[in-house]
This record gives structure tokens, C-alpha cells and sequence, in this order.
């Protein structure tokens, strides 16, 4: 599949310069023929009547060095002058021709373009420096706040751990008493408890201290702590006859 041809800057900005440097040259070239041409004529000395003829041939010899001088001198600043001109000639041609390719609307605009082009970049830089920056500080925050509650968490497993530990030495003290009382004793008291201290320390009983003081609390009172030491325990379902 053919792909039409991009335009290029370059062979643009290139035949421009081509252009500028041939109109330049032209001008040069015209420079240089209209400065000869004045200078040849003058060279060329007009027809004088010699009057050197009466002349002695000392003042003739003097006249003559004389004359050759100043036609040196001549000739001299007719070079010179062909040689400042053609420098000024090159040098406007250079600066004229810089300033159309520097000032041309193509490269103003790629040089805008560019400017443009730069100030995006730094922006969208700047912009990925910011996030990346408030990336790395949510992140840090993140392991600070993982820290701490790594710590609260054990700092709370160890005072549950701890509150357990005299919980359970709490409830087997409370065992040992409820268990050396009488039954009918111990049942008057089991009457008055809280049902869930009551399931706790009744759980930790032996059944053999435990099943006098059932037979002397209340009945209804006997009934909701069975059941209630019953799903603690989780006891297995009996299986159904066929």
C-alpha cells in the first residue's frame, strides 16, 4: 500500500536559502559590472596635445615619474574601493539572507511550535514528579499506619490473652467454692446468678458435684441452665429410629 510523501521542513528551508543566495549573487555580479565600467573609462586617459615638446628633458623625465605616480595612486584606491564594496555586498547578502530564513513565518511557526512543544513536556514532567511524590508518601503513611495497628493488635491479643488467663483462674477459684458447698446451698445462690457466670462456672463443674445442686434449684431455673450447658457443649443429635 502507497503512503503519500510527508511534507519536510528542511527541503523547504534549503531551497529558500538556494533562492536568496542566487538573488544575491545576480545583484553582486551587477554590483561589480557597474563599478568597472566607470573605472575603465576613467583609466583610459583622454587625448591631450603634448606640450612637453618645448619642455627640457629633465622637466619631461620629472613630469613623467610624477604622472606615474598618481596613475598608481589611482589604480590603487580603484582596488580598494572594489574590494570594501564587494565585502559590503557579501556581508548584506549574508545578513539579508539570514534574517529572511530566521524571521520566515515557516520557522517562526516550527519555532513556536517547539517552544510549545518544550513547556508541554516540562509541565507533564513536573506533573509525573508531584504524583510520584504523593505515590511515595500515601505509601510511606500506608506502613506507618500498618505498623501501628500491627502493634494495637497485639497489644490487644495480649490483654485479651492476659484478661482470659485470670478469667479462668477466676471461674476455677469460683469452682472450687461452689463445689465444697452443700448442694442445697449452692443451689440458693445458683438461683440468684447471672445466667451467663452461671453457665460458665456450672460448665467447669463434675457432674457428680453438679447434679445435687441441679435437683435443688428452681426447676424452671434447672431447666434453662440444662439447656443452656447443653449448647455450649454442642452435644451431638441422637439418631432417629427407622
Amino acid at each position: 500500500m502507497k503512503t503519500e510523501p510527508k511534507f519536510r521542513l528542511l527541503p523547504v528551508l534549503i531551497i529558500i536559502a538556494m533562492m536568496a543566495f542566487s538573488v544575491r549573487l545576480v545583484e553582486f555580479a551587477s554590483g561589480i559590472k557597474s563599478l568597472s565600467s566607470p573605472a575603465m573609462a576613467e583609466s583610459v586617459p583622454a587625448p591631450v596635445h603634448d606640450a612637453s615638446e618645448n619642455m627640457p628633458d629633465s622637466e619631461k623625465l620629472t613630469g613623467a615619474d610624477h604622472a606615474d605616480d598618481e596613475e598608481g595612486h589611482a589604480a590603487d584606491k580603484d582596488m580598494d574601493g572594489e574590494h570594501k564594496e564587494g565585502e559590503a555586498n557579501e556581508a548584506e547578502w549574508r545578513d539579508s539572507s539570514y534574517d529572511e530564513l530566521e524571521y520566515s513565518p515557516i520557522t517562526r511557526e516550527v519555532f513556536d511550535d517547539m517552544v510549545k512543544r518544550r513547556k508541554k513536556l516540562e509541565a507533564h514532567e513536573r506533573e509525573l514528579q508531584t504524583r510520584e511524590a504523593l505515590l511515595q508518601a500515601a505509601e510511606q503513611e500506608l506502613d506507618r499506619k500498618f505498623q501501628e495497628l500491627s502493634t494495637l493488635r497485639q497489644e490487644i491479643e495480649g490483654l485479651l490473652q492476659k484478661q482470659s488467663e485470670q478469667e479462668l483462674d477466676r471461674v476455677q477459684s469460683l469452682v472450687k467454692i461452689y463445689e465444697g458447698m452443700k448442694p442445697k446451698e449452692a443451689a440458693r445462690i445458683f438461683d440468684t446468678l447471672d445466667l451467663d457466670i452461671l453457665v460458665t462456672v456450672m460448665s467447669r463443674m463434675s457432674e457428680r458435684r453438679l447434679s445435687p445442686i441441679l435437683a435443688s434449684m428452681n426447676p424452671e431455673r434447672a431447666r434453662t441452665i440444662t439447656i443452656m450447658l447443653a449448647e455450649e457443649k454442642q452435644l451431638p443429635a441422637l439418631p432417629l429410629g427407622d
